[in-house]
């Protein structure tokens, strides 16, 4: 029988020992819960559970929505980067 149900829990599941777990040091636990904090709120999804801190079952569905949005996010990335170039050279047209 798996360990995990799918890969989302079981990395879920990692996340929530590796933040948890009392030999991790501090600046790994706050690097993996900063990154975990821009994903959620993003996202809109409650990544913490009231009696547990971290939720598995949360950051399992964030995973799944990061992994099935993989090109949504990549192509949001381009668009902002050609916005960028279109505002500069907006701004150097202005000046002229």
């Amino acid at each position: 029988m798996p360990k995990h149900r799918n890969n989302y829990e079981g990395a879920a599941k990692a996340t929530v020992d590796l933040v948890d777990h009392p030999q991790t040091p501090n600046e790994i636990g706050d690097a993996v819960l900063e990154s975990l904090i821009v994903m959620a709120a993003e996202s809109q999804i409650n990544i913490w559970h009231k009696a547990t801190g971290l939720s598995v079952e949360s950051l399992e569905a964030l995973y799944r929505l990061y992994q099935s949005g993989a090109g949504y996010r990549r192509a949001r990335l381009y668009a902002e980067y050609e916005v960028g170039v279109k505002e500069r050279r907006g701004e150097n047209n202005s000046d002229s």
